[in-house]
């Protein structure tokens, strides 16, 4: 059942109960839930492989979806400012740190942004960002407890 059928039979409010309840028990069970699918996907390696190519080659199942969903809406306006900025900062971000990414704090529901920063790409991968240097505007420093306890809000 997709959302619009759950929302047409139970209700906009039954609906977010349900998407609470689904937040809760990730939270509760999530390294375990994490271990078994890695688990899984090591074992059924084939299924893994013709699922990614459906959603990453032209003509696959999922393809023209995923391309549809990057192109339109909130993430097509965030993927137009993205490139602009790429091709903006990348002269001076390979003179910096060439193994660096940029970095948009972004403003929750919009496509407007607070700042533009040039970070360090791992940690930028992994969600605790380290700013080597603020390109453009402002850009909010946590430390990872704060991160964590927002996270729990």
């Amino acid at each position: 059942m997709n959302k619009e059928e759950y929302i047409e039979r139970r209700g906009g409010d039954a609906y977010e109960r349900h998407l609470q309840q689904s937040r809760d028990w990730y939270a509760q069970h999530h390294e375990g839930h994490n271990a078994i699918m890695k688990k899984w996907r090591e074992t059924h390696q084939d299924k893994v492989k013709v699922n990614n190519q459906e959603c990453s080659r032209k003509g696959g199942k999922y393809y023209e979806k995923g391309l549809e969903y990057q192109r339109t809406g909130l993430q097509g306006e965030r993927h137009i400012i993205r490139m602009k900025h790429g091709n903006k900062y990348r002269p001076f971000k390979q003179i910096i740190a060439p193994g660096s990414q940029i970095h948009h704090e972004w403003t929750p529901e919009t496509a407007e942004y607070m700042g533009v920063a040039l970070v360090e790409k791992d940690q930028h991968m992994h969600g605790y960002v380290d700013v080597i240097k603020v390109l453009e505007g402002k850009i909010t420093l946590l430390t990872e407890k704060e991160i964590k306890e927002q996270g729990r809000e």
